[in-house]
């Protein structure tokens, strides 16, 4: 494999049998190297097809390629951004991206790695190999899920205003990183209706005067768990 990357090469086959989607580009958008989960994702066979190829091609809103790299330039690490990609046949692809800046002996950002989360797949156990939950709980995951259903429309659109509002603003302006930190919260707040999605059953933590409210964090990932288990 002709790739113009640092990687050994048991690191790369490694990566290339590795579950998760990963990437290397270029600042300026060129993709270094892709694993076989990356390529797949997209609907590609073989990462061969997208190395060498632009990065920015893969995106929804090329816009968001901007901003995306604006952020990292100050943060050196972004986590779980909120992105719309699209396939190779032209479908539409979100994801939750989380990328680090490669520096070079000046400290300069020269490459970016990144992680791809498909935020359209969640990852949940199985119906048939779990006791139905009762009616009670029913109820509640029910509203949850329509709660998250109509959340997730006017996030999108004000994630998506948000990274054009960043991508047109020059570095270091009044208010500049305001906006960042705003688009890092809406980021937060997707996750957290990711993590309601794909929970199904309770756990529960103290609140305050003895009430008691459900650990969304705790419970997803007991069920992002038990589908890894199943």
């Amino acid at each position: 494999m002709n790739v113009n990357v640092t990687f050994p090469m048991r690191s790369i086959e490694f990566l290339d049998g590795f579950p998760a989607a990963l990437y290397r580009s270029t600042l300026e958008g060129t993709i270094l190297y892709c694993n076989r989960s990356f390529a797949n994702l997209f609907g590609y066979a073989s990462s061969r097809e997208l190395i060498g190829s632009p990065e920015i091609a893969l995106y929804q809103n090329k816009r968001e390629r901007g901003c995306l790299v604006a952020q990292l330039l100050q943060q050196k690490r972004l986590v779980d951004m909120p992105i719309g990609f699209r396939k190779k046949d032209g479908s539409v692809l979100a994801c939750a991206v989380t990328v680090q800046g490669v520096v070079d002996d000046d400290g300069m950002v020269v490459h970016l790695d990144g992680l791809l989360r498909d935020l359209a797949d969640p990852v949940r156990p199985s119906a048939s190999t779990h006791a139905p939950p009762d009616e009670k709980l029913q109820g509640v995951l029910e509203m949850a899920g329509g709660v998250v259903h109509h959340l997730n429309q006017p996030l999108t659109i004000l994630s998506n205003l948000l990274n054009e509002l960043l991508v047109d603003l020059p570095l270091g302006p009044p208010g500049f990183e305001k906006l960042v930190q705003i688009q890092q919260q809406v980021g937060r707040v997707i996750a957290i209706a990711r993590m309601i999605a794909s929970i199904n059953s309770y756990e529960c933590m103290e609140y305050v005067a003895g009430v008691k409210i459900v650990d969304i964090v705790k419970a997803s990932r007991a069920c992002l768990e038990g589908a890894t288990h199943d």
